[in-house]
């Protein structure tokens, strides 16, 4: 690990009416370097607001490197590209294998002594006000988990209009508690590497009792793109992990016929990717390796036709 820290930026103690402290978590994996270089400068101007604004007091950075390379050869050019910010320490953590999203942010959280953990992917850009509209909503102690909103392409996914409330937050930008985090030990890693992992953690995290909110005015470019179709262009990874996902999160939330459903559709599906997912999923039941169900009365989680909440639009419409 490499660290970066400008000593005279730690305060002392600073009472126990200070505002919270902030820990701003990216992992990497492959990622071009001037999308980084943006997302990293961009979190920071945002960070700096919200200190400046008296919304948070401390607050560090954490990269995690999923890559094979090291993506950042000399970790000290970091220093170039963060001047003037208000992190009072950088940490750059070179994983030497590649431990997904869910496991990339796992290692991150590791040691957090900070208040709020804000989760970013590293194609993001952060509106200047992101941090301080992430928090505002945290004055309600009954909130845990605030998700951001998308742009362009905001996610369809529903919320209540007033008061946020969404069935789960997306991993490419949500501020949670430290005490989400542990009382849900942070992402479930082994069962979702790449997709899922953000729904399982939150529905984990109401049935924990914590609400999980959309806060629209939190605004972040996320560079997605959509097909001549108006569907959402994915790797191979993406549906690989998608079609996991499809099975493993029903089977988890008691409903073995949703995840039935769905592993006859992979496997009915002719596509080579789903059929090899398909197989490995009839492994795993041979085996007894299905995750443990919660959720018996379906209290948190949804399953509405192939999505895990309620949409209010569909690009393709």
């Amino acid at each position: 690990m490499t660290r970066i820290e400008d000593p005279a930026r730690i305060p002392g103690d600073v009472g126990k009416n200070r505002p919270p402290s902030l820990r701003v978590q990216l992992v990497l994996y492959m990622n071009d370097m001037g999308s980084v270089e943006r997302c990293l400068q961009s979190v920071a101007t945002a960070s700096a607001l919200a200190r400046s604004l008296g919304v948070v007091s401390r607050s560090v950075l954490l990269i995690g490197d999923s890559s094979e390379i090291p993506l950042l050869v000399e970790p000290d050019s970091l220093s170039d590209w963060l001047v003037g910010t208000p992190f009072d320490s950088v940490d750059y953590l070179h994983f030497g294998a590649n431990l997904g999203s869910a496991g990339g942010q796992n290692r991150l959280f590791e040691g957090m002594e900070e208040d709020l953990v804000l989760v970013l992917n590293p194609d993001t850009y952060a509106s200047p006000r992101l941090v301080v509209e992430l928090a505002s909503p945290l004055a309600d102690p009954s909130i845990g988990i605030v998700e951001g909103r998308q742009v362009p392409l905001e996610h369809p996914k529903a919320h209540h209009p007033v008061a946020g409330d969404t069935s789960w937050a997306c991993g490419a930008c949500f501020l949670a508690r430290a005490e989400v985090i542990k009382a849900t030990k942070g992402f479930d890693t082994d069962l979702f590497f790449l997709y899922g992992d953000d729904v399982d953690f939150s529905w984990r995290a109401r049935l924990a009792g914590w609400r999980v909110v959309h806060r629209p005015t939190a605004r972040f470019f996320h560079d997605k793109r959509l097909t001549p179709d108006a569907v959402l262009e994915v790797t191979e990874a993406e549906r690989r992990y998608a079609a996991e996902a499809a099975v493993l999160l029903p089977w988890r939330y008691s409903r073995p016929d949703v995840a039935e459903a769905n592993l006859r559709s992979l496997e009915d599906s002719g596509d080579e990717l789903c059929g090899t997912v398909a197989r490995e999923m009839r492994e795993r039941q041979k085996k007894g390796k299905m995750p443990r169900p919660l959720d018996p009365d379906h209290r948190v989680a949804q399953f509405i036709e192939d999505q895990f909440a309620e949409h209010r639009f569909s690009y393709s419409d």
